[in-house]
């Protein structure tokens, strides 16, 4: 839970209130009891005056700038990275708990990337800036440390398949429009947020590839993962983004030190916080991103042991993109930090 004292320093302030992720942590501070007058809805000078829900009410936007966020005793991020750059620093160091949703400050030694099922040892006293993972790192992440925890881990190989939600509004709208198109049989809508039309499609790149061939959405997965595990294990992804509104999946190969059975790793698994098993194939169980959606799990299945190698397991898994992949994971963080005293509640 928030508790009073913490609401009682100041407001909690939702930057970038009128995008996906802002609209779902406005959502799910309503559902956790959060009162209206505690919280302020903030946005870019454009959206001022506009009006977001906030449970069964609404709040009106505001501007951001330094006399909103300066009071806030909490302030989530949900922006592009320039904003955060800029208001990320500024706020924590008039106190501020800043808890930010790009990518700016993830791999920043300095600031703490967190998922507090994995590593919310790192929040203490002195953090005032944190920063949360990519929505396809975060559930990845959850089953990965469950593993290397009983068994280690040797290598990662992950294939991801990912929601257009994950490219904001106009992305969805997108595709929308060109799943109704072919429907009517109309002529389709030129992609704009795409090089190419997602919808009865699949696109093998969720950014701009490098020099190396491997892309920026793919690093990301790589390197926070690394940063979140403690490790240098090696984590190797291909990001493919796929004609669903919300909801990331993933097929993760993983090797392990010594030899392991999917038995071992549905045990493990299914008695880890936050994660759902899904895993009878014979009746189509399943995880998918349609079942995913809504809802606040990483669902796992597909669980098999490798035929070829008694060291590695392969898994399935999805997740909700906007919840726990990204707004839940902001307030869990959160919750974690009240909860350890890093922040009084």
């Amino acid at each position: 839970m928030v508790g009073a004292g913490l609401v009682d320093r100041g407001p909690i302030a939702v930057v970038g209130a009128t995008g996906l992720v802002g609209e779902m942590l406005l959502d799910l501070l309503a559902a956790v009891g959060v009162p209206r007058a505690a919280v302020m809805a903030l946005a870019t000078e454009q959206s001022v005056g506009r009006t977001v829900p906030y449970g069964r009410e609404t709040l009106s936007v505001r501007a951001l700038d330094e006399e909103t966020l300066g009071g806030a005793a909490v302030a989530f991020l949900a922006t592009p990275n320039p904003v955060s750059a800029r208001w990320g620093p500024w706020a924590a160091a008039r106190g501020t708990f800043v808890i930010d949703k790009s990518s700016h400050w993830r791999l920043d030694p300095a600031v703490p990337l967190v998922v507090p099922e994995v590593n919310a040892h790192v929040l203490t006293p002195a953090v005032r800036l944190v920063a949360t993972p990519n929505c396809s790192t975060i559930p990845l992440a959850m089953v990965l440390d469950v593993v290397r925890r009983h068994r280690g881990l040797v290598r990662v190989l992950v294939s991801t398949y990912q929601a257009v939600s994950g490219s904001g509004r106009g992305a969805v709208e997108e595709l929308a429009a060109q799943e109704r198109a072919r429907v009517e049989r109309a002529a389709e809508p030129a992609p704009r947020v795409y090089r190419a039309p997602i919808a009865g499609n699949v696109l093998p790149e969720c950014d701009a590839p490098g020099a190396d061939g491997f892309t920026g959405e793919e690093w990301k997965l790589m390197r926070e993962t690394q940063k979140l595990l403690e490790s240098a294990v090696p984590v190797v992804a291909t990001a493919v983004r796929v004609p669903v509104a919300v909801g990331h999946s993933e097929s993760v190969a993983i090797q392990c030190t010594s030899a392991v059975t999917a038995d071992d790793v549905r045990e493990w698994l299914g008695a880890a916080p936050g994660i759902r098993l899904a895993d009878d194939p014979d009746r189509g169980i399943w995880p998918t991103p349609r079942q995913a959606a809504g809802t606040d799990d990483v669902w796992v299945g597909r669980i098999r042991s490798d035929p070829y190698a008694d060291d590695t397991v392969h898994l399935f898994l999805s997740c909700d993109n906007l919840r726990k992949g990204a707004a839940l994971n902001g307030l869990h963080i959160l919750q974690a930090a009240i909860g350890r005293g890093a922040i009084s509640a």
